[in-house]
């Protein structure tokens, strides 16, 4: 898989993780069950392993070729991490939201 897929690959999960935890506070405001917030929680968790093992593979890649096309590549890929950064902001908000209601519930 090239390094602009396996970013493209990185996005897709952290836009799900995202939604996923939108899902999280929006279940824990409408007081949902606990065996719903359990099953959230344990989808949650897997995708950030994932998303871990994604990011090692990403971190571990060689580009390879001549210098032309590795230009096109590192170009690309510097896109998509721009994106990822700013879906892993998004989603650092969403955890913020998360904690702030329970810390106000307790």
């Amino acid at each position: 898989m090239s390094l602009p897929e396996q970013y493209r690959q990185l996005l897709s999960q952290y836009e799900e993780l995202v939604s996923l935890s939108r899902t999280i506070l929006a279940e824990l405001k409408k007081a949902g069950s606990e065996s719903k917030l359990s099953l959230l929680l344990e989808k949650k968790k897997s995708l950030g392993q994932n998303i871990a093992r994604l990011t090692q593979q990403i971190a571990s890649s060689r580009i390879g070729g001549d210098s032309h096309s590795n230009l096109g590549t590192l170009a690309e890929a510097k896109v998509l991490l721009q994106q990822v950064a700013e879906k892993a902001q998004f989603l650092q908000q969403v955890e913020e939201k998360i904690q702030d209601f329970l810390r106000r519930k307790d």
